[in-house]
C-alpha cells in the first residue's frame, strides 16, 4: 500500500501536536490561576519548577488528552458538564471495553461484601473491564479485587492525580496501572478536593459505565448521585434486594419501587446477560497474514514495555516515512496498539 507525502507530513505534524499538547497540560497544572483560555500566551513559559513538573510526568508516565485533540475519546465527548482536559496513567484502550461500573457506600455491610465478592468470583469468567471513584474502603475494595480476579480495572480520581499519588493511594495506582489498567482525573494534578469534585467525579462514572451496578445504598448516599446520572443517560442500573428494615438499602428501594432500577436475583444471569464469555473469545481467530517487513518489525518489538518510534528507527534501519506506513498496517491487522502516544506494544 502506498501513502502519500501528505500523509507522512500529516503523521509528523500528529507527533508534533502531540509533544505540544503535553507541554499547554504541564502548564495547565503548574499554576492555578492558568486557564485553558490562556494557554497560547504561555507558550514560551519555562521555569526551573516546569521543567521539574515535566521530569516528574515522564518519569511517573502521566499523559493528558485535551478536547481539541483530534484523538480526544469520543465517550468524554457528551459529558456535561464538559470536559476540556483529562490526565491518565495506564491502558487508555481499556475505555473502548464494555464497563460495569461499581458503586456503593463507603460504609460497607456483611451482606454488601458478600455480594461483591460473589460479583467477582462470577466476574473472571467473562469479559469484563470494571470502573470505580478509588474512594477509600468500598471503591477501593473494587479496584483492588479486580485485580485479584484479573480484570482490567478504571479508577476514576475526584481531585489532582498529583495528590494522590503523593498520598497512600499511590501505591494502589501504581498497582492498578502495572497489572493492565487506567487512572482518570479531569482535575489539575495538584487540585484539591472540594464539595463539588466527588459529584462530578460520579457523573464521569456513570457516563464512562455501560451498566451500572450497586449491592446497596444509604438513603442520601453519594452513590445515588451516580444512580441518577446513569437513569437520566438511560444507562441500565442494577442493585440486589435486601430487607426493608436494613439502613444500608434505605436509598436504593424507592429506585426499585419506582421501576428505576432493576433487580439482580442470580449474578451469574446478570453477568451472562450483558457480557461476553471468555470461552466465546477463546475460541480459534483466523491466521494474520504479515509481509517480511511487517515481520522483521514486529520481532523488535518490546512486549514489556513498548517500542518508540526513535527508538525503532535506530533498531530496525527503516526511515520515519516507512515506520509509519508499516506501523498503520500493523495497528490495521490488530497486532499492535499504541500503550501512550508514540509508543507502540504487540497485542
Amino acid at each position: 500500500m502506498k501513502y502519500s507525502k501528505m500523509y507522512v507530513y500529516s503523521a509528523r505534524v500528529f507527533y508534533l501536536e502531540k509533544m505540544i499538547m503535553q507541554h499547554e497540560a504541564i502548564l495547565y497544572s503548574l499554576d492555578p490561576k492558568i486557564k485553558l483560555s490562556q494557554l497560547q500566551e504561555f507558550t514560551d513559559y519555562a521555569t526551573n519548577k516546569y521543567s521539574k513538573l515535566k521530569e516528574w510526568i515522564e518519569k511517573n508516565d502521566i499523559w493528558a488528552m485535551m478536547s481539541s485533540d483530534w484523538d480526544f475519546h469520543f465517550k468524554f465527548l457528551p459529558v456535561r458538564p464538559r470536559i476540556h482536559i483529562f490526565y491518565y496513567m495506564g491502558d487508555i484502550s481499556l475505555l473502548n471495553k464494555k464497563m460495569l461500573g461499581i458503586v456503593w457506600p463507603r460504609k460497607m455491610s456483611s451482606y454488601g461484601k458478600q455480594v461483591i465478592d460473589a460479583l467477582f468470583l462470577s466476574s473472571q469468567a467473562y469479559d469484563i473491564t470494571t470502573i470505580s471513584g478509588m474512594a477509600e474502603g468500598v471503591d477501593q475494595y473494587c479496584h483492588q479485587l479486580s485485580r485479584e480476579y484479573t480484570l482490567p480495572t478504571i479508577a476514576v480520581l475526584g481531585w489532582g492525580l498529583g495528590r494522590y499519588l503523593k498520598r497512600q493511594e499511590g501505591r494502589l495506582i501504581e498497582q492498578i496501572v502495572a497489572s493492565g489498567g487506567l487512572v482518570i482525573s479531569e482535575y489539575k494534578l495538584w487540585e484539591k478536593p472540594t464539595q463539588y469534585t466527588f459529584p462530578q467525579r460520579n457523573r464521569l462514572i456513570a457516563w464512562l459505565a455501560d451498566i451500572l451496578f450497586l449491592p446497596e445504598a444509604w438513603e442520601k448516599s453519594g452513590s445515588l448521585i451516580t444512580v441518577d446520572c446513569a437513569i437520566a443517560m438511560k444507562k441500565p442500573v442494577y442493585a440486589t434486594p435486601n430487607s426493608i428494615f436494613t439502613p444500608t438499602s434505605a436509598g436504593i428501594l424507592p429506585y426499585i419501587e419506582k421501576g428505576d432500577v432493576q433487580i439482580v436475583y442470580t449474578i451469574p444471569k446478570f453477568l451472562s446477560t450483558h457480557f461476553t464469555s471468555k470461552n466465546i473469545q477463546s475460541r480459534t481467530k483466523p491466521a494474520i497474514i504479515l509481509t517480511k517487513q511487517e515481520q522483521s518489525l514486529v520481532s523488535v518489538f518490546s512486549r514489556d514495555r513498548g517500542s518508540s518510534i526513535q527508538e525503532l528507527v535506530n533498531t530496525t534501519g527503516f526511515s520515519v516515512e516507512e515506520l509509519i506506513q508499516l506501523l498503520t498496517m500493523l495497528e490495521i491487522k490488530g497486532v499492535i496498539e499504541q500503550a501512550s502516544p508514540g509508543e507502540y506494544v504487540v497485542k
